[in-house]
């Protein structure tokens, strides 16, 4: 007879040592384990197991994870190709835009930096800073940097254009030396030539009155050959070789001599004082034959010259070219 009162020891489950009991506490889910009756309080035989109170753990927020922020790529510094040039002694804007290829030359350099610069291109310093491939930045030429680069560099910019100028006056000087010596050179060569031709000129002098000149003086109204200046008793001489074919008085010519040269042209000697030599005699280029005066048709010594291509009056050539095509310097 079973005793009254008296509880049985509930036999544990073979299957299952642990298991797990939902409780709501605070609309929570708690998970509690439940120990094997080995381990946990006797319960009456039927009673529905009731877990613990315990405080419900609070709710985790799952942290949000902020995504992170692309980063900005960096700007590129744009690619250019103006740079900065600083002039040094000896430069040229010409020199430069050689120097560092500027497309478009010494005109671009001087238009890109024509407020650095100045109105002067030519007129550039040591230590000036040029903008080669583009404009000079604005105010660059009115800046006191460069008022200031201006001023520090004046003195070297006068001593090279004191310089430059100097190098002009020598260049001019040596211009006009060469052509000195190259006159003089083409003058001892014409009168080498005119030695070895065997012509000469009539008398050491300039001319006086030139051929063709025109006027009253003449009967034909032009002079036909050329007056020499030559005071009396100056050496004259025949221009060439030949044979005289006159000499004596000549009407208003006074006392001249004619003569036929061996290229079939005659040469003629007027107004002269004295004769040294008679027709038909055979002369040499340079001889002596007679004495300047101003017998004759005459206003006052002189020797007038004529040559011809016959031997009277009215076949007159110009007489200066005649002499210089034979090599005598005039």
């Amino acid at each position: 007879m079973p005793a009254k009162g008296k509880h049985r020891r509930p036999k544990p489950s073979s299957s299952l040592t642990r298991g797990f009991v939902a409780a709501g506490t605070g609309g929570a889910a708690l998970a509690l384990p439940l120990i094997g009756a080995t381990g946990a309080h006797a319960v009456d035989k039927g009673a529905a197991p009731v877990a613990l109170p315990q405080e419900a753990p609070k709710a985790q927020i799952p942290q949000q994870r902020t995504a992170p922020q692309a980063q900005q790529p960096q700007k590129a510094a744009p690619q250019t190709d103006t740079r900065t040039y600083s002039v040094v002694s000896g430069d040229s804007l010409s020199k430069i835009a050689a120097d560092e290829d500027v497309r478009g030359g010494w005109q671009k350099v001087y238009s890109d930096n024509e407020k650095v610069v100045g109105e002067d291109p030519s007129l550039i310093f040591p230590g000036m800073k040029l903008t080669l491939g583009g404009k000079a930045p604005a105010g660059s030429g009115s800046s006191a940097s460069a008022a200031s680069d201006r001023q520090a560099s004046a003195p070297v910019a006068q001593q090279q254009k004191t310089e430059r100028v100097e190098r002009t006056e020598q260049r001019a000087e040596q211009r006009a030396e060469k052509r000195v010596e190259k006159k003089a050179e083409s003058r001892r060569t014409e009168r080498q030539q005119s030695k070895s031709s065997g012509f000469s000129a009539p008398v050491p002098s300039g001319v006086s009155t030139p051929y063709r000149a025109s006027g009253g003086s003449w009967s034909s109204g032009y002079h036909t050959g050329v007056d020499f200046r030559a005071s009396s008793g100056t050496p004259v001489k025949a221009v060439g070789a030949g044979t005289v074919v006159s000499a004596g008085w000549g009407g208003a010519y006074g006392n001249e001599v004619v003569i036929r040269h061996n290229d079939g042209r005659y040469s003629q000697y007027a107004h002269l004082s004295v004769l040294n030599v008679r027709s038909g005699q055979g002369v040499s280029g340079g001889q002596q034959i007679g004495y300047s005066g101003s017998t004759g048709n005459s206003t006052g010594p002189h020797l007038h010259f004529e040559i011809r291509t016959g031997p009277g009056y009215g076949s007159d050539i110009d007489p200066l070219g005649y002499l210089r095509s034979n090599g005598v310097p005039l």
